[in-house]
C-alpha cells in the first residue's frame, strides 16, 4: 500500500544501505536532509535514535548514518533494519497528525491533532468514526485546542482549512479501503503550510487476517409489549419477605399496574392473595410478558415454555451470567442463541428491568417504601446500570415515559431501544447511561437517525484508557480513550454530559421547556456572586452572553432605581421584588439578542415576595423563549423551587446544572453551527 495513491505528498528521497550511498542521495536531493531508519519492527523511531534532522553536508550525513545504525543495533538488537531513508527536510509549516485506528467499540475511526511529539505531550486530538463527511472533518479541525497555530499564530501564514479537510477525506477513503484489515495507520507528522503538505512519516499496521465490517440493523420488534403487557408471569415469585421474588411481585401486583399478574412457584398455591402456578404452561390465560428472578440455569427451559405458548417478551432480573466468566458466560451465550431461535426478545440479565410511566408496569425489586416511582412524563431513560437508574428515577420529578435497565444486554441493546423510543409518541427526550458498547456502529447509526427527531442526552462512564496503553501506535493509544466515544456522539448529534447531575439537568430542561433558537443567554438576579461564577463557565458550555439591545436598556433604566445594574447580567440587588423580576424577565424575553432567559433567585432575601411563583407562571405561558431558573438554599428555598416547578418552570440548585440545562436547550443550534 502506498499513501501516495490517495493523493498524499511525501518528501523526495530514497533508501540507502551504506553511509556512502546516503551521502550520494543527499547530494541529489539537496541539503538539508533528514535520515530515518527503515524497519518493520520499530514504530517510534526517535526512541531508538532512528531519526537525524537538519544535516547540511555529505560528512554530516555519513556520520549520522553510522551513529544511527550503531544506536539502533544497541537499543533494538532484534529489529530488522532494511536501510536508512534519506529525505528532503521541510523547513516550514505546522506539524499535524492524521491517524486511523480500528476501535474495539466502533471499528474504523479517524483522528486529527497537532503532530510530532506534541501528540503524546498535549493529547490535543479529535476523533470521528469512518466514514466522515466534510462537515465532520471541519468539526474535527475546530475542536483541536491548538487550532490558533493553524490559523496564523503571531503573524505566521494560516494553513488552509480546505487543505486539512481534503487530507482528512483522503485518509477516510484510505481507512475504508483497509477497513477489514486495519489495525492502525499514523501519518505523523504531516507538515502543512498554506495549501501545501508533506507526510514526513507514515506507519501502517495491518491485521494478518481480514475481518469483514458488519453493521447490524436495530431490532425494535416486540418491544412495545414490554411496556403495554396486559398480563405478566413472574417466574421465581416468593412468599418470603426480603427475597427478590417477593419484592418484584409486590411491585407488579400491589401498586398501580392494572394488568393481570401470575406468580410462578412450584411449592406455593397462593402468594400475596394471588393464585400461584407451578410453571408457565399451567397459567390458564394468555401471558404477554415473563419476568424471571430464578437462577440462569433454568432460563433455557423457560424459553422453551415461552416458545410453546407464543410469548415473545422476557425480562431476566437475575445476575450471574457473563460477568462471572467461564461456564456462566457459556450459559448466557446459550440463552442468547435459544431466544433468537424462538423469536423471544430478552431484556437483561443482571438488571432491574422496566417501568412504564403510564401503564405503571414495574418490575423493580426496590420496594416502594425505599424507592419512589416518578410520575408519567415525556423523558425515557435507558441505562446499563440499575443502580444509576434508581437514582435517576427518584430525581425525575419531571416525569418518565419509559425506563429500561438492560444489564448484560443478551438481546435487547441500546440501539434497539433507541430505535423504538425514537418512534414512541409518549417520549420527547431520551436519556442514556452507558459504560461501553458491544456494537458501537449499530448504536451510532441508530442514534444519528433518532437524534434528528428527538434530543438524545448521554452520559458515558468508564472513561479510562488503561486498556489502550498496550497499544503500540499513537492512534491506538488515543483511540482507546474516551475520545473516540466523544467523537462518535458528536458525529451522531447526541448531547454528551459528564455526570449524573448533568444528565438529570439536561433531561429536566428539555422536558419542561422548548428548545432554544441559539446559545445566547441573559441572566438576572438579586445576588451577583452566582452570576460571576456562571459567567466564568459560559465558554466551557458553549454559551454566550450578548449585550442587551439599547431598547431593553432604556426600558429597564426607566423603571428601575438607579442602583440596579442594567446590563447583561441584570443585577437587581438584594432589594428586588417579584415585580422587579417581572419587568426584567419580560424585557429579556422581548430582546432579539437573547435566546434563553436565566433568572437566579436568592430566596433568603426578604424583599423577594412569593408572588414570584405566579409571575413566572404567567411569563412562561407566553412561551416566547425558554426560562431556566436557579436557586440554592435550605427548606424555604427548596419549597419555593418546588412551587415554581409545579407551574412548569425548571429550577436548578447549582451553577453547573443551570448552565448544562441552557446548553441542552441550545444543543441543536450548536450542533448545526459546528
Amino acid at each position: 500500500m502506498d499513501i501516495r495513491d490517495y493523493g498524499f505528498e511525501t518528501p523526495r528521497g530514497g533508501v540507502a544501505m551504506t553511509a556512502e550511498e546516503a551521502a550520494r542521495l543527499a547530494v541529489e536531493i539537496g541539503f538539508p536532509v533528514v535520515l530515518k531508519v527503515v524497519s518493520p519492527d520499530i514504530v517510534h523511531k526517535t526512541d531508538v535514535g532512528g531519526v537525524a534532522l537538519g544535516l547540511e553536508s555529505e560528512g554530516a550525513v555519513r556520520a549520522a548514518f553510522s551513529r544511527m545504525v550503531a544506536r539502533v543495533q544497541e537499543k533494538a538488537p532484534q529489529a530488522r533494519v532494511e536501510g536508512v531513508r534519506v529525505e528532503e527536510m521541510c523547513r516550514q509549516g505546522v506539524e499535524v497528525i492524521i491517524g486511523l485506528h480500528n476501535d474495539a467499540q466502533f471499528g474504523p475511526a479517524i483522528m486529527f491533532g497537532l503532530g510530532g511529539i506534541f501528540t503524546e505531550v498535549l493529547e490535543d486530538v479529535s476523533f470521528r468514526v469512518l466514514p466522515i463527511t466534510e462537515d465532520d472533518a471541519r468539526s474535527m479541525i475546530r475542536e483541536v485546542r491548538g487550532r490558533p497555530l493553524l490559523e496564523g499564530y503571531r503573524g505566521q501564514p494560516p494553513v488552509s482549512e480546505a487543505l486539512l479537510v481534503d487530507l482528512l477525506m483522503r485518509a477516510s477513503r484510505l481507512g475504508l479501503d483497509l477497513a477489514d484489515r486495519l489495525d492502525s495507520v499514523d501519518l505523523n507528522p504531516i507538515a502543512v503550510w498554506g495549501s501545501e503538505h508533506r507526510v514526513l512519516d507514515a506507519k501502517v499496521l495491518l491485521r494478518p487476517e481480514a475481518r469483514p465490517l458488519e453493521i447490524p440493523e436495530p431490532n425494535p420488534s416486540h418491544l412495545e409489549t414490554f411496556f403495554k403487557a396486559r398480563a405478566v408471569a413472574l417466574v421465581g415469585a416468593s412468599a418470603t419477605s426480603g427475597k427478590i421474588g417477593h419484592a418484584v411481585l409486590e411491585s407488579l401486583s400491589q401498586h398501580e399496574y392494572q394488568g393481570q399478574v401470575y406468580p410462578i412457584n412450584p411449592t406455593r398455591g397462593e402468594i400475596m392473595g394471588l393464585r400461584a402456578y407451578p410453571n408457565l404452561a399451567s397459567v390458564p390465560a394468555d401471558v404477554d410478558l415473563v419476568v424471571a428472578v430464578v437462577d440462569l440455569k433454568w432460563v433455557p427451559e423457560l424459553l422453551e415454555e415461552m416458545a410453546a405458548r407464543g410469548v415473545h417478551n422476557l425480562v431476566i432480573v437475575s445476575g450471574g451470567g457473563k460477568e462471572l466468566g467461564g461456564e456462566r458466560q457459556d450459559l448466557e451465550a446459550r440463552i442468547k442463541a435459544k431466544a433468537a431461535e424462538a423469536g423471544i426478545r430478552v431484556i437483561g440479565p443482571n438488571c432491574i428491568g422496566i417501568f412504564d410511566g403510564r401503564t405503571r408496569l414495574d418490575t423493580f425489586f426496590q420496594v416502594h417504601e425505599r424507592m419512589v416511582r416518578p410520575p408519567a412524563g415525556n423523558v425515557a431513560m435507558i441505562t446499563q446500570s440499575g443502580t444509576v437508574g434508581c437514582a435517576f428515577l427518584e430525581a425525575a420529578t419531571f416525569g418518565v415515559s419509559k425506563f429500561v435497565s438492560y444489564g448484560n444486554r443478551v438481546d435487547v441493546d441500546e440501539a434497539d431501544l433507541l430505535a423504538y423510543l425514537g418512534e414512541d409518541p409518549d417520549t420527547r427526550v431520551i436519556a442514556c447511561y452507558v459504560e461501553g458498547f458491544d456494537q458501537g456502529r449499530k448504536f451510532l447509526q441508530t442514534a444519528r437517525q433518532v437524534a434528528q427527531r428527538k434530543p438524545v442526552v448521554i452520559f458515558k462512564a468508564a472513561r479510562t484508557r488503561q486498556g489502550a496503553r498496550a497499544s503500540i501506535s499513537h492512534t491506538g493509544f488515543f483511540g482507546g480513550s474516551h475520545a473516540v466515544c466523544r467523537g462518535a456522539f458528536r458525529q451522531a448529534g447526541l448531547l454528551e454530559v459528564d455526570s449524573m447531575e448533568e444528565l438529570l439537568a439536561a433531561a429536566k430542561a428539555l422536558a419542561m421547556q422548548p428548545e432554544a433558537r441559539g446559545p445566547r443567554v441573559a441572566m438576572i438576579s438579586n445576588g451577583a456572586g452566582t452570576l460571576v461564577q456562571a459567567i466564568d463557565l459560559l465558554d466551557e458550555y458553549g454559551l454566550s452572553m450578548p449585550a442587551l439591545s439599547p431598547e431593553t436598556v432604556r426600558s429597564l433604566a426607566a423603571v428601575y432605581p438607579p442602583y440596579y445594574l442594567v446590563q447583561n447580567p441584570v443585577d437587581v440587588t438584594g432589594s428586588a421584588t417579584s415585580e422587579d423580576y417581572r419587568l426584567g424577565i419580560q424585557a429579556l424575553l422581548e430582546d432579539p439578542a437573547v435566546d434563553i432567559v436565566m433568572p437566579w433567585f436568592v430566596f433568603q432575601d426578604t424583599p423577594l415576595d412569593e408572588a414570584i411563583v405566579d409571575v413566572l407562571a404567567a411569563l412562561n405561558r407566553e412561551g416566547k423563549k425558554p426560562i431556566l431558573c436557579g436557586a440554592v438554599g435550605g427548606p424555604y428555598t427548596e419549597g419555593m423551587s418546588r412551587r415554581i416547578e409545579a407551574r412548569g418552570i425548571p429550577v436548578f440548585n447549582g451553577v453547573r446544572p443551570w448552565l448544562v440545562a441552557a446548553r441542552a436547550l441550545a444543543h441543536r443550534t450548536l450542533t448545526t453551527r459546528r
